[in-house]
């Protein structure tokens, strides 16, 4: 390893530990103990300062109310960073007031000029393909703020069937497929629910701290409706690999050859966003219970022949 890049990595260790020995670096750099002094006193040329302790036990000790020192990025993490930046153009409005153009030129204007070149034309050797907002979200930042502050929120929600006034507890929000969620506890059900925050017509804080200590986190666990309903699906094998994309459907899913089972509780409520869902899995996908679903599929497909005649 470059004396550079144990530099590197040794000014983040200490900076983490706080208090350490010489012994102790050298055992974690593979270094010598007189070659671990050596490289602690050219971190005080970069502006890290560490103080002696005396005693028994002895070592270092990382000096308080200092400059902390440049952070030093790699190439292959100042590539990430530039990517990263640029794929977030996929989205018109963001959480965080943020000109992605912007910030990736500032990012360019301090790279080597090789590495420049090299990000420039990152684009015709690697992306990765997201779906474009196309949708407008007026409130993001908003209730990204209220959820950070954790204050509760009351909004006004456009779902396709109706308008509704609801008092909520945000926990955060993510975005997929498109659009931008708004994960919350409402209190008055007592359970998580996923609004689109598109849909959300009117948002005010209220001076009321939020006490939920739900993170997104919960997103991946198994979600348990109240009064739910067990669904069961039975799926081909081209079945199987759709749902295994779907980041809800998947966690229910029992693969076997030629196909699989999918085996899932789902909320009375849910069951025409399911039926969605499962229609665009034709033939691939067959509804074995609920009976509610089965209806409401039936329902959906007599829809659609009804247009064609």
């Amino acid at each position: 390893m470059k004396k550079e890049q144990v530099l590197y990595e040794m000014m983040w260790y200490i900076q983490n530990k706080k208090e350490f020995t010489a012994q102790e670096l050298a055992d974690r750099f593979r270094l010598s103990v007189r070659s671990v002094y050596r490289y602690i006193t050219d971190l005080a040329d970069l502006g890290l300062y560490v103080e002696s302790k005396k005693g028994r036990n002895g070592g270092f000790t990382v000096l308080a109310n200092q400059v902390l020192p440049p952070v030093l990025f790699t190439e292959d993490e100042i590539t990430a960073l530039y990517f990263a930046i640029q794929s977030l153009q996929n989205f018109d409005t963001f959480p965080f007031q943020m000109d992605t153009v912007t910030a990736g030129e500032k990012l360019l204007a301090v790279v080597p000029g090789k590495l420049k070149d090299k990000l420039l034309h990152l684009e015709d050797h690697f992306q990765l393909s997201a779906p474009k907002q196309v949708v407008e979200n007026p409130f993001l930042s908003e209730l990204m703020r209220a959820a950070m502050d954790k204050v509760n929120i009351e909004i006004v929600y456009q779902s396709p069937k109706r308008q509704s006034t609801k008092r909520l507890e945000p926990i955060g929000i993510y975005a997929n497929n498109g659009f931008w969620y708004l994960f919350a506890f409402d209190s008055e059900n007592e359970e998580t629910r996923h609004y689109r925050v598109d849909r959300i017509k009117q948002v005010r804080i209220l001076e009321v701290p939020s006490e939920t200590v739900l993170t997104l986190a919960e997103l991946e666990k198994e979600f348990i409706p109240k009064n739910p309903l067990k669904m069961v699906v039975e799926l081909t094998e081209r079945g199987v690999k759709q749902c295994l994309e779907n980041r809800y459907l998947y966690k229910g899913l029992q693969i076997k050859k030629g196909g699989g089972t999918l085996e899932l509780l789902v909320a009375q409520r849910d069951i025409p966003y399911t039926a969605t869902y499962l229609l665009l899995l034709g033939k691939e996908a067959k509804v074995i219970e609920p009976q509610v679903l089965i209806d409401h599929l039936k329902a959906r497909m007599q829809e659609i022949a009804s247009l064609y005649p």
